[in-house]
């Protein structure tokens, strides 16, 4: 077993001297446009292909990853990072790296226990306290910048008149110069903290936000950041040229319409925002996470801040449930395989979960095809329906 593990790491090491020769930013990322990008395809077979969950590349199980963002990014052998909603667990959001978006290998964490954001609530790795959710990895500025949702600590700093309760989620900023760290972080947004300085029709009042993502104009190189409010509505506002600061006007992008988006309850997030042939389109998850019912959607506009009603949606799913795969959902921005095709990294259950166990969605992966003006993952069900080579 062991031999067969150190012939992998060779095999995958070596195949880096073929694959993203030069490449210095992520596909799809704010430095690149937030626009899906292809370098040189790898030379004809030294693709890989690969089936459907994902797996560890050390222990060959499948990858426990709820929530994925995965970037290009060239560092020495390795092009692309992925990092994974932990939840409770003790050390928050997990990083993994890659030669070929197939086989993935651990590399840290980017808040291990002791080191986590000082206005959020601790994970525990035990209790409902210290959640650490849906992280949205970008390289803006030269430098890396994650995005996640966390629980606040209401000890921790003074949110003015407006109260936020306990167990509230609210979003998160990291930045660092290396994914090892140090992050220095902050809280970048709350509840309601704009509801000031918009109108009526642009008012966050109940739940947490959760599930932060960013797409940049290609034209404009504005930023705009996308977030869930729980768990009917998905809100836009612009952000800063360095990222981490938010607003102030808001517009409501998504909320529930559908009927596919309702189960047990109604819900849509998890928003994952791109640019492609000068529309925003922006991709995010319905109904009930832990069954078959959860599905991926997709809303458009050609105007990203210049309207107060929401985006045009497609009817139906781009991506839902098949034999084995239930419940697709957090799906990460458009990336470049070695092939040059567009990839989309989601997470599914093998099994309904009744239990609601974060780490029991595990990580797969399909292609990102067009069918009249329309994004679809793969041919729009979940599992090796969608696999092959990247």
């Amino acid at each position: 077993m062991r031999r067969g593990l150190i012939v992998v790491l060779l095999a995958a090491l070596v195949g880096g001297a073929l694959v993203g020769a030069g490449v210095g930013s992520a596909s799809g990322s704010s430095d690149r446009g937030g626009t899906p990008t292809s370098s040189s395809p790898v030379p004809d077979g030294s693709q890989v292909h690969f089936h459907n969950p994902i797996r560890d590349g050390l222990t060959g199980a499948p990858l426990s990853c709820p929530d994925p963002t995965a970037i290009r990014y060239r560092q020495g052998p390795w092009n692309y990072y992925l990092v994974c909603t932990s939840d409770t667990a003790l050390n928050a959001f997990p990083i993994w790296k890659s030669i070929d978006l197939v086989h993935w290998y651990p590399d840290g964490w980017v808040f291990p226990h002791g080191k986590q954001p000082w206005w959020a609530q601790p994970s525990t790795g035990s209790t409902h306290d210290g959640r650490y959710w849906a992280p949205a990895l970008y390289r803006i500025q030269g430098r890396w910048v994650l995005y996640f949702a966390a629980i606040y600590d209401t000890n921790a700093q003074d949110t003015g008149t407006y109260e936020l309760g306990s167990h509230t989620m609210v979003l998160g900023a990291a930045t660092a110069t290396s994914l090892q760290g140090p992050w220095h972080t902050e809280l970048l947004h709350y509840r309601g903290e704009l509801n000031g300085q918009n109108g009526p029709r642009a008012q966050e009042r109940v739940g947490g936000d959760i599930d932060p993502a960013v797409a940049r104009d290609p034209k404009t190189g504005q930023l705009y950041l996308f977030w869930a409010e729980q768990e009917r509505q998905i809100w836009e506002a612009p952000l800063s040229a360095d990222g981490l600061k938010l607003g102030p006007k808001m517009r409501l992008a998504v909320t529930v319409s559908r009927p596919w988006e309702c189960s047990a309850v109604c819900v849509v997030e998890g928003p994952e925002p791109f640019f492609h042939a000068d529309k925003l389109y922006v991709m995010y998850s319905g109904a009930s996470t832990w069954n078959s019912s959860y599905a991926v959607g997709v809303a458009s506009t050609s105007d990203p801040m210049g309207s107060d009603e929401p985006f045009e949606k497609l009817s139906n799913p781009i991506l839902g449930s098949a034999p084995g795969f239930l419940g697709p959902g957090g799906v990460s921005e458009p990336v470049t395989a070695p092939s040059g095709k567009s990839m989309i990294m989601y997470h599914a259950l093998l099994n309904d979960d009744t239990h609601h166990v974060s780490a029991d969605r595990y990580l797969s992966m399909g292609s990102l095809n067009w069918v009249d003006g329309w994004p679809l993952i793969g041919d729009g069900k979940a599992g090796d329906s969608s696999s092959g080579s990247p």
